[in-house]
């Protein structure tokens, strides 16, 4: 009888351990690298996301949108202007509103165009002038499948593990081309292993037809993330004024593990007598049990009830106690944490 008794306290410490073990692993603050070390270098590059590993991220953002025969790649516009020499190569190819799609391009074309840093909306000026210098044009634009072997790659050299974070852009753009980025994703990555919820991946998108799909239809393990815009941003048909309401979080709670809110929805100021300014956005999301990782964290472009970048990774952190964050300087995230442990 004691032996029983025995037995049954050391499983039940066991099982204890084990729950506490797992908590603290879902408690890790994530730092998420923001199209790559983009805050060094010319965004959704191989090698800013070689930097941003070599930094200590836990996950690299990565937006896909499709070539018109079919292939992912790595790119955050729809259009190549702002980011590419585009009208230099191909000056023909521009459509009636000046700008050059994606989805015009096939793949052997993209892979003749070289990246640089971001432009301005005028396509003269750099979008952050102090950073990697605008005139530069040394990087390709990588396809999602050759950032996957890069990861995978330099996990096996390094015995470090980064996760991907992939954003679905306008995948109703896409379908009205009849080109499915969805279906094309979950191909690609159970191709290279990424299938189930342990699986050190997110899929996020705008468009909550999309991730509904993802869940109910083709009923992925991989954990989807709802992100949060504005609805004269015109990003989707999706209504984000519902989706910060207390129903619009139990809705996204039936086929997302999480939200990426515009940090704006989540802290609006200090006050005067130096309160933060929490939104209900927060409680609605943890009344569910939702992850909160905000977007987008720069050093370079803060926000006006702030003074420095340690500041506000502190009201986040700390204040908002917020689950990770998209930043474009990774290694100032990293340092953070460490020095402040108890985040």
């Amino acid at each position: 009888m004691n032996t029983l008794f025995m037995l049954s306290k050391i499983l039940l410490l066991t099982l204890i351990a084990f729950c506490v073990f797992i908590q603290s692993v879902n408690a890790k603050k994530l730092v998420i690298a923001h199209r790559g070390a983009s805050g060094y270098l010319p965004e959704h590059t191989i090698p800013g996301a070689v930097m941003a590993y070599s930094f200590g991220a836990d996950y690299l953002e990565l937006d896909v949108v499709m070539t018109k025969d079919g292939h992912l790649v790595v790119m955050h516009d729809l259009t190549l202007n702002a980011t590419t020499n585009v009208e230099d190569v191909f000056p023909d190819k521009v459509n009636n509103k000046g700008k050059y799609n994606v989805i015009d391009f096939s793949l052997n074309e993209i892979k003749l165009l070289k990246v640089n840093e971001r432009s301005s909306r005028n396509g003269k000026t750099a979008a952050f002038p102090s950073r990697f210098p605008i005139k530069s044009q040394l990087f390709k634009i990588p396809t999602l499948e050759e950032v996957i072997i890069l990861v995978k790659g330099l996990s096996k050299s390094f015995g470090r593990n980064i996760g991907l974070y992939i954003e679905l852009k306008a995948p109703e753009f896409h379908r009205k081309h009849k080109l499915d980025p969805a279906k094309e994703l979950l191909s690609l990555l159970y191709r290279y292993g990424y299938k189930e919820e342990s699986d050190a991946i997110f899929i996020q998108s705008f468009d909550s037809a999309t991730l509904k799909s993802l869940s109910f239809d083709h009923k992925t393990s991989i954990r989807l993330i709802q992100l949060i815009g504005e609805n004269n941003w015109r990003l989707s048909e999706t209504d984000f004024t519902f989706l910060k309401s207390k129903n619009g979080m139990e809705e996204i709670s039936q086929y997302a593990v999480g939200i990426g809110p515009w940090m704006n929805q989540v802290v609006t100021g200090i006050d005067s007598s130096g309160k933060v300014q929490i939104t209900d956005l927060v409680a609605n999301a943890r009344k569910h049990n939702l992850l909160i990782h905000p977007y987008t964290f720069r050093a370079d472009r803060l926000p006006s009830y702030v003074s420095s970048f340690e500041e506000l990774l502190q009201i986040f952190f700390n204040e908002v106690q917020v689950d990770g964050v998209f930043t474009d300087f990774p290694d100032l995230v990293v340092d953070y944490l460490k020095k402040n442990p108890s985040n």
